[in-house]
């Protein structure tokens, strides 16, 4: 999954896929300026709440080619005298493109990794977990294996070997899922939330993912997904490098590992339930009355006004974005506070 992902030559997202393009699939900052314009709202809550510091910094992991940075920019948040954003972004050619997508002059920082400096402010990671490296898991009458991959005949196949020790915990216990029951073991995961944790010295970590109960998708499967071209596939292992590989995240594992960290959890929601708190609803009705107002004119303002209920259903459709969990932990005070 590492080199079909991220080979440096061949990997899909070295490669300029995914979000960025919209040849993939579509993520929410790509529906339009309106997440944008919320999570900024989310942005300045945060803000307030640490007591207004004079730098306050937005790390976006998974940053892609800079869309939604540039969309909490245009919202001109009440924090953005204060703002520093860092895109994080392992893609060169997503990188790359951040150049164009943002304002010259404008408070941004693009890293390979994550920074190395304490972060005060928010460290965000939207559609982030589902692509780090995974593991699978399956349900034997011994207990769980791991599922590896093999040749034989220049053939991919599967070969079940022992699980080490250390992923047991990422797992719920053997006997409460039937026998053949397949689970993500996301240590990428798991891995990433310790070392975004390690840098927060107050603020937030801010997570928007695809996420269940680890039972909830041992039963219902189909978290192991492929996607090119907005099509859905099931064989990751066919034309490596062409498509996406995604999972959905068990919530158990997450919640452990942002415990783990130090952080407390403060709030798990649906993404349709995160934005109608932060005012879904009023922006649309703003952006009416802007329509309303330049109409006749047909000007840019007007045209965005009206796209925003458009926007909004497709943000809360919870069938689809609107579904995702939004997952959000709090360092309570700056290290050294004592």
């Amino acid at each position: 999954m590492e080199a079909a992902l991220y080979d440096p030559t061949a990997g899909f997202f070295a490669r300029g896929r995914g979000p960025a393009d919209r040849g993939d699939f579509v993520t929410s900052p790509e529906t339009g300026s309106l997440f944008g314009a919320l999570v900024a709202r989310a942005l300045d809550r945060e803000w307030v709440r640490l007591e207004r510091p004079d730098r306050f910094t937005v790390v976006e992991a998974g940053a892609g080619d800079g869309r939604l940075a540039r969309e909490i920019l245009r919202a001109g948040p009440e924090c953005g005298a204060a703002l520093e954003l860092v895109l994080v972004e392992r893609s060169p050619a997503a990188r790359a493109a951040q150049a164009g997508r943002l304002p010259a002059g404008a408070p941004v920082r693009s890293l390979e990794d994550l920074p190395v400096e304490p972060v005060i402010g928010v460290i965000l990671a939207n559609e982030l977990l589902d692509n780090l490296v995974f593991g699978i898991a399956e349900a034997t009458g011994n207990g769980w294996a791991e599922v590896r991959v093999g040749l034989e005949a220049d053939r991919v196949v599967e070969v079940l070997d022992d699980l080490a020790p250390s992923d047991r915990a990422l797992l719920p216990s053997v006997e409460d899922v039937a026998t053949g029951a397949r689970l993500p073991i996301v240590r990428g995961a798991v891995e990433w939330i310790a070392r975004a944790g390690n840098l927060l010295a107050a603020g937030s970590l801010l997570l928007v993912d695809y996420a269940a109960p680890a039972r909830t998708l041992a039963t219902r499967g189909g978290w192991l997904r492929t996607y090119s071209g907005h099509r859905r596939g099931n064989d990751p292992y066919s034309t490596p490098g062409v498509h996406d590989i995604t999972t959905d995240v068990p919530l158990e594992p997450v919640r452990a590992a942002i415990a783990a960290a130090g952080l407390d959890l403060v709030g798990e929601s649906t993404q349709a339930e995160w934005l109608t708190g932060l005012g879904i609803a009023e922006l649309v009705e703003a952006g009416r009355r802007i329509w309303e107002a330049g109409a006749a004119r047909g000007d840019l303002e007007a045209i965005a006004g009206r796209s925003r209920a458009v926007e909004a259903s497709v943000l809360t459709d919870p069938g689809g974005l609107g579904g995702f969990m939004v997952i959000e932990a709090r360092r309570r005070r700056s290290r050294g506070d004592g």
